[in-house]
């Protein structure tokens, strides 16, 4: 389905086909007006508008291949819309940024913009400092009533996500690719939630997969429909610290939490500190004062508070499954792995347990789903 107020919408979303982005989409609306009167414009003309050659071949490719019925058919089959720049519905936050998308790609209930909305993002590779730390500023915020923005990646992303579903605030998922290329797939399920509560979002068109060079690029959407970013855990050249310098270039507010100086993880995250990209803070209290954001018993909701879920919000959120029993070996070994990724060798001496021992020690606590390998040799605690 589509949120359009006008006929024009197809053409939009030929163009947006054809690989025309917001700078050439600004051209042809300077130029010609409508997007209705750039579509039926002769070809010099489209030049005279400033399009590049390689564009306007697309754009006369797209006047002669494109078919609005089938484009139109296939948001209704996934229950998308599509947002141009002139639709009311359109964010009205993301159309401030530099660069935002002429057309954007929604499903779900609810959203995209919202009155209160935070970004947090962070690495895939998160340790269990950057758990604990991302679940519990997640919490405050969402008890205030923030929507939480994030990218559905694996780690940090993840868990701001299920926070807001299991706190019951809306979340927003920004896509690398089209609206129901859900990339990992091992969030498919993570997604589906989402859409209950929230939405997915997208600039690409429908069956566009995922590729490395559009998630910088969705980076700025996710840090343009909050008010704010958090910057969780991220190391060095992180897709994490791109969302941070769009939001910083969008004179957004940027926060990140800080890490140990031992950690690879919280590289980015001081540095963005040290650069003052970023301003520094150090507990979900602290954070909801800089949003200027109160509770609704009047307090900042700080880690350990009891959680004034909703009761359908309560209903919904499944009780978490009681941890594995671990033996003294088992427990003498996790205890290493607190503050982050070890190599077999830097926890056998440690622990004082021989390398032999510390290996088949971590193969019984990644059955238990209690570690993970992050490379050849390398575990973390989970």
């Amino acid at each position: 389905m589509s949120d359009a107020t006008s006929s024009d919408l197809p053409q939009w979303l030929a163009l947006r086909r054809a690989g025309l982005g917001s700078s050439n989409f600004a051209l042809l609306l300077g130029h010609f007006g409508t997007i209705t009167a750039a579509w039926d414009a002769a070809a010099d003309e489209l030049v005279r508008a400033g399009l590049d050659a390689q564009f306007a071949r697309a754009f006369q490719k797209a006047r002669t291949t494109f078919d609005p019925a089938r484009e139109l058919d296939l948001l209704a089959k996934h229950d998308a819309r599509a947002l141009t720049w002139r639709d009311p519905a359109y964010p009205a936050i993301l159309r401030s940024i530099p660069q935002s998308p002429p057309v954007l790609f929604v499903r779900g209930t609810k959203g995209p913009e919202f009155a209160q909305a935070l970004a947090v993002v962070g690495t895939r590779h998160v340790t269990p400092y950057g758990r604990q730390a991302c679940e519990e500023f997640c919490t405050a915020v969402a008890r205030a009533g923030v929507a939480i923005i994030s990218g559905l990646a694996r780690g940090v992303d993840t868990i701001a996500h299920r926070v807001a579903l299991e706190q019951g605030v809306p979340t927003v998922a920004v896509l690398a690719g089209g609206i129901e290329q859900v990339y990992p797939r091992e969030n498919l399920g993570l997604a589906n939630r989402i859409l209950e509560a929230g939405c997915l979002v997208s600039e690409y068109p429908v069956g566009i997969p995922a590729r490395p060079d559009y998630f910088p690029r969705r980076n700025r959407i996710l840090s343009g429909l909050a008010r704010a970013t958090l910057v969780v855990e991220a190391g060095e050249g992180s897709g994490a610290l791109h969302t941070a310098n769009w939001a910083f270039e969008q004179q957004r507010d940027v926060f990140a939490i800080p890490g140990t100086i031992y950690s690879r993880q919280s590289a980015g995250t001081n540095q963005l500190i040290r650069e003052q990209t970023a301003r520094l803070v150090a507990s979900p209290g602290q954070l909801c004062e800089e949003l200027n954001l109160v509770s609704a018993a009047g307090q900042f909701p700080l880690p350990g508070e009891p959680a004034r879920q909703p009761a359908a919000a309560a209903a919904r959120s499944a009780s978490p499954l009681p941890r594995p029993p671990v033996n003294e070996g088992e427990g003498r070994v996790l205890h290493w792995l607190q503050e982050g990724p070890r190599h077999v060798d830097e926890v056998s001496r440690a622990s004082g347990l021989a390398v032999a021992e510390v290996s088949a020690t971590l193969q019984v606590l990644e059955l238990k789903g209690l570690v993970r390998q992050d490379r050849p040799m390398v575990y973390a605690a989970l």
